[in-house]
């Protein structure tokens, strides 16, 4: 009787850490969707130029990215949730990147570069960095996640994917 009256959002999402994992994967698509849009023109100018920018301005995406997900992580250790979060970003990150050069691009012999594998290593690093000079910060400002937390997530992935379609196919 108990489980028909959980609200909609439990019985949808499950636990606690389920909905932070697909937290992760939202925040993930969003960053590299947003940066991809950002990092377009430039790069089809120069691709030095977009290597550069991708170099500077990424980093801050991710950074704010991956902060999100460690506040909103709810395990008992936050190392944990560091790992995990640098699983999921990696994980996500080499399908999305097939998916943009691969699939809709046609263009995988650009992705395989020594750039794009220091780009993953550093993105793997990153929550361990943010952990370790954040630490404090982030165990102050732990939260559980709410439905809310996804909007502004979802609305700026998918605006930014299709955009980047648009982009793409003009």
């Amino acid at each position: 009787m108990e489980n028909e009256l959980r609200p909609f959002w439990n019985i949808a999402m499950g636990s606690q850490t389920s909905r932070w994992v697909l937290y992760n994967i939202a925040v993930c698509f969003a960053i590299y969707w947003t940066g991809n849009i950002i990092l377009w023109y430039p790069w089809s100018v120069n691709a030095n130029l977009g290597i550069a920018m991708m170099l500077t301005i990424m980093p801050l995406f991710w950074g704010l990215g991956i902060y999100l997900c460690l506040i909103h992580y709810n395990g008992k250790t936050i190392l944990v949730g560091s790992a995990l979060t640098a699983l999921t970003m990696l994980i996500s990150s080499v399908i999305l990147d097939y998916i943009f050069f691969g699939l809709i691009r046609g263009a995988l012999n650009d992705l395989y570069k020594p750039t794009t594998f220091y780009g993953y290593g550093f993105l793997t690093l990153l929550p361990f960095i943010e952990l370790f000079l954040f630490k404090k910060i982030i165990l102050k400002k732990k939260r559980n996640i709410l439905a809310k937390d996804f909007v502004p997530i979802g609305i700026a992935g998918l605006t930014s994917l299709i955009i980047q379609i648009i982009i793409v196919i003009n």
